[in-house]
């Protein structure tokens, strides 16, 4: 890359282009009537994308830049899934039809802190309201640090087919430094678990510009196979920081 573009955009703070329009471009302008406008014009044949954010975490993380709130107690969750389960009949009537989908995410936050039973609830109401595709994509944000043997199994039940676990680094000084205390083993663990229940496609989340970070211990966190990573297990750096 070129030193002058580094130079550029280093320091500038810009939107995130995880989502669109980013959110400087967010108005009132568009509401509840031209969403509606909107669903009832999507044409019967062509797919559609869920996106579902769960925005809760038992400890935040001093990179995140994702809209979330840390709960030690499941009353919170549990009211959102209630209202999150409304928005689904919702955005579901105001369709002509039952909108193809052919691919769902539950993004966070972290998701899997909803319990196992809740999540059943929800992925039946989605397969209720929507016409999933035969080869749709399941996916679902897991931290291995709060992720459970029981959530994996509901996973599974759900036929989740894509997961997406949070590792960042395995460097204990840069986890330190993001208050991400993560081990190998509790990554592994929830690798084991995922594969034991049929969730076959795996990726880890990887940052590069964190505190204390390196060239080298990017390259060793890239590296590391065993115990975390088996054979086909692909991982892949997906966001980029600017330096803290």
């Amino acid at each position: 890359m070129q030193t002058s573009i580094l130079t550029k955009y280093r320091e500038a703070r810009l939107p995130w282009y995880t989502i669109y329009p980013t959110v400087p471009e967010f108005s009132a302008a568009v509401g509840a009537e031209a969403y509606e406008e909107l669903l009832r014009d999507l044409p019967a044949d062509d797919s559609v994308s869920l996106y579902l954010h769960i925005p809760f975490c038992r400890s935040i993380c001093w990179y995140c830049g994702f809209p979330t709130t840390i709960t030690r107690q499941d009353a919170p969750i549990l009211n959102y899934l209630a209202v999150l389960r409304d928005e689904i009949r919702l955005v579901s009537e105001q369709a002509p039809h039952a909108l193809p989908v052919s691919d769902v995410h539950f993004g966070g936050g972290t998701p899997t802190l909803m319990g196992p039973p809740e999540f059943l609830v929800v992925m039946e109401l989605l397969r209720r309201r929507f016409a999933f595709r035969k080869t749709a994509t399941v996916a679902v944000e897991i931290d291995p640090r709060t992720f459970t043997a029981d959530m994996a199994e509901a996973l599974g039940a759900a036929d989740v087919n894509r997961s997406s676990l949070g590792v960042q680094s395995f460097d204990p000084i840069v986890q330190k430094a993001i208050n991400r205390v993560q081990s190998e083993a509790q990554t592994a663990a929830a690798v084991e678990e995922l594969r034991r229940h049929g969730v076959s496609r795996i990726n880890f989340d990887l940052i590069f510009g964190l505190p204390n970070q390196t060239v080298q211990s990017c390259v060793q966190t890239a590296r590391r196979r065993s115990p975390c990573a088996p054979t086909g297990l692909r991982c892949s750096a997906t966001r980029t920081f600017r330096p803290l």
